[in-house]
């Protein structure tokens, strides 16, 4: 038997009967289905809330109209391509 919880019987709100012990069937837990990020991974930062590098996110989103998601991608892609240029002429 569960032990009874002082604060709650102080609140006058008495433990709750147990869905079994009330003649209620256990609910049904639904399984995991696989959403639509299943087959993503997450890449992100955390930065200062000082830092100006927000201001200057939240400014790009707003000029360039792109989510989070798609600014990290732009910016990585220019980055690549930048690298690959340097490697291209021996930088």
């Amino acid at each position: 038997m569960k032990k009874p919880n002082p604060l709650l019987a102080a609140m006058g709100k008495g433990a709750e009967p147990r869905q079994a012990e009330a003649g209620k069937p256990d609910p049904v837990v639904p399984e995991r289905v696989a959403g639509k990020r299943s087959a993503q991974k997450h890449l992100g930062a955390y930065f200062d809330k000082g830092d100006p590098l927000l201001e200057r996110v939240a400014i790009l989103r707003a000029r360039l109209d792109m989510t989070n998601s798609e600014l990290i991608e732009h910016a990585l892609d220019e980055l690549w391509k930048r690298h690959e240029a340097g490697r291209a002429f021996g930088d």
